[in-house]
């Protein structure tokens, strides 16, 4: 790396009897970042001591042309989808403790000690990579959800398993999914997901609703959208610690089960 960073890329590749390109294309295979465009023309000098600990092994020689020694070790490219989890964990760890708007592919390459280019292998965008994040949180909550109703006898009992069990995850998580929700094109995205994976779960809910009171399908629909707003809304509370997880499932579960009861009467 320190080679890469000593002198512009024209003259090291016209000592190697290279392109530009093609020495570039080499550096991003084997994960040695480059200067950034017209860092030359601003004088260089940067101090590229954070790029060389970022390394997994900063002292492994790359041999360019001719054979490499028995004594060198070679250097495999890491796989994509390994790839991607690197950066995917990357970006979570900045949303978590710098914020969402921190999040960027240059942030992210640096940390890792990587070009932008191969960060942009694995997500083509920012948005990408944010959608991904809401993904693994949504994913999260269904897990807790489906294991929490499995442990249900009744209906009832389902519904203020799934209750709690929404706004105790969300204590645990914080606002992650909330913030990245805020972007008003990754929330059209991810409910548009969340439906994907949940109408049936939905579909069914309204049914039994049906079936318990003889209401219509709309009056179905509303009641659990009403019911399930009102457990998200205090799951970013709890999430945001605006409100405590006591306080919310002292505010949820009575409605949860006075709507309930309402529905069991004849």
């Amino acid at each position: 790396m320190e080679l890469v960073w000593s002198k512009p890329m024209t003259t090291l590749a016209r000592e190697f009897g290279l392109s530009p390109n093609g020495l570039a294309k080499i550096c991003d295979r084997v994960d040695v970042e480059r200067p950034p465009k017209g860092y030359w023309n601003n004088g260089g000098g940067a101090d590229i001591a954070p790029l060389l600990s970022a390394l997994s092994e900063p002292d492994e020689i790359i041999s360019i042309g001719g054979k490499t020694s028995a004594s060198r070790k070679s250097r495999t490219r890491m796989p994509l989808e390994r790839r991607k989890l690197q950066v995917l964990g990357e970006a979570r760890q900045i949303a978590r403790t710098q914020g969402v708007h921190e999040v960027s592919l240059r942030t992210i390459a640096r940390n890792l000690g990587i070009s932008e280019a191969q960060a942009h292998n694995c997500f083509s965008t920012r948005e990408d990579i944010l959608f991904e994040l809401g993904c693994e949180e949504l994913d999260a909550y269904e897990s807790v959800r489906v294991r929490s109703i499995s442990r249900g006898s009744t209906r009832i009992t389902k519904v203020i398993m799934s209750s709690v069990s929404h706004l105790r995850e969300a204590a645990q998580r914080g606002p992650l999914l909330q913030n990245i929700s805020a972007d008003s094109a990754l929330r059209k995205r991810l409910n548009r997901r969340q439906r994907e994976t949940r109408g049936s779960a939905v579909e069914q809910h309204v049914t039994a609703i049906m079936d318990d009171t003889n209401a219509s399908q709309q009056v179905a629909y509303l009641k659990t959208k009403m019911l399930s707003g009102l457990v998200k809304r205090a799951g970013h509370l709890v999430a945001a610690e605006r409100l405590s997880l006591t306080e919310a499932e002292r505010l949820c579960v009575p409605i949860i089960v006075d709507s309930a009861v309402q529905q069991k009467a004849p």
